[in-house]
């Protein structure tokens, strides 16, 4: 199809040089292909639904971007040995589990994985992808060590200290009734 100027209202005029048939019909794919940069734009961005769009119709803008949350992002393999790896899971609305591998010292995303809970399986899948760190500091759970020592036997386990910081202050408790657990409470470390 080749343009053919514009009808009287204004709409593009399409023209086929084989057959020389002439049609308004509307180009989809060119519209299409912005819509990933509008979505990306309005994600990533300060702006709400109806502030990114210019014409201020919310529902228009989330029945224009429906499809773009059923592409998956790739992530390229990482290609250098990492010295840490950290990993961990973030669970969100209606049971879903989003498990994420980052560089320790520059913070870059390496691989993540959807699941219905942090398991063995989950793991081995976000590891599968990735090369064998020197260190993985996780947040201790059986199914992410389990799988490091399948995936990567040579690489050591270091629980994340955030996670020891929190569980050690959960179990101490606000206001500790036995002195040792306020001699603990009241150390530096803790």
């Amino acid at each position: 199809m080749k343009k053919n100027g514009r009808t009287g209202k204004g709409v593009q005029r399409w023209k086929c040089p084989a057959c020389r048939l002439s049609s308004t019909m509307p180009q989809r794919g060119r519209g299409r292909a912005r819509t990933p940069e509008e979505f990306l734009s309005w994600l990533l961005g300060p702006s709400s639904q109806t502030a990114s769009e210019s014409t201020g119709d919310a529902r228009a803008l989330r029945k224009r971007i429906a499809w773009c949350w059923s592409i998956r992002p790739r992530i390229a393999p990482p290609d250098a040995k990492r010295h840490t790896v950290m990993a961990n899971g973030t669970y969100m609305g209606h049971g879903w589990c989003l498990i994420i591998a980052i560089d320790g010292e520059s913070g870059e995303v390496l691989a993540f994985q959807w699941c219905a809970h942090e398991s063995k399986a989950a793991y081995l899948a976000l590891f599968s992808g990735i090369s064998a760190p020197d260190v993985l500091i996780t947040d201790g759970l059986r199914g992410a060590e389990a799988a490091c020592l399948e995936a990567w036997p040579g690489t050591r386990i270091q629980r994340c200290l955030v996670h020891v910081q929190r569980n050690t202050r959960t179990d101490l408790t606000s206001r500790p009734r036995l002195q040792a657990g306020g001699e603990l409470k009241n150390h530096p470390a803790c």
